[in-house]
């Protein structure tokens, strides 16, 4: 897994960041190489699909977690931002894959109202199931009575 909470230890934060370092690192790499060789459709369509399978990788991982700690959110969050600037430059982001990956650095920082807002609002619906936005908000936050009416905002469902 790309993504990840499992290890509790003191340097987790630095276990994420560096995989995230890795994976600007070789796309950095393999762009330079690629830009060189390959005539500019070739090279777009080539990145293309390699962000496109990375991020929706990152995003399943991320969307699979079971439970995310307040600490491990704000890791993820500031890692998937910080991965999203550095392929900005690369300008081959015109896809389902980059807008959902986008949006995960708000989901992993923003309250559940806001959240919920969002949702109703069609910014998530757009790009993500009710049942991703279900699983992550229930990995970030506890399963409270408040909680669970803002769930059944999402999916007339109580979890």
């Amino acid at each position: 897994a790309v993504v990840s909470t499992q290890s509790t230890g003191e340097n987790h934060g630095e276990v994420i960041e560096m995989a995230f370092v890795q994976i600007i690192a070789l796309i950095n790499e393999y762009s330079g190489a690629w830009k060189k060789w390959l005539a500019p459709t070739r090279y777009e369509t080539l990145m293309s699909r390699t962000l496109d399978t990375t991020l929706t990788l990152i995003t399943m991982d991320c969307l699979g977690i079971e439970d995310i700690s307040a600490k491990h959110s704000t890791c993820l969050a500031n890692n998937f931002a910080l991965l999203r600037d550095q392929l900005e430059r690369v300008k081959v982001h015109d896809t389902d894959a980059w807008k959902r990956f986008t949006l995960l650095p708000g989901l992993m920082e923003n309250s559940l109202v806001k959240i919920v807002e969002d949702w109703e609002g069609g910014i998530l619906s757009e790009v993500f199931r009710a049942t991703e936005v279900q699983h992550l908000a229930r990995a970030l936050f506890q399963n409270t009575d408040k909680n669970a009416a803002l769930w059944r905002r999402i999916t007339g469902d109580v979890f």
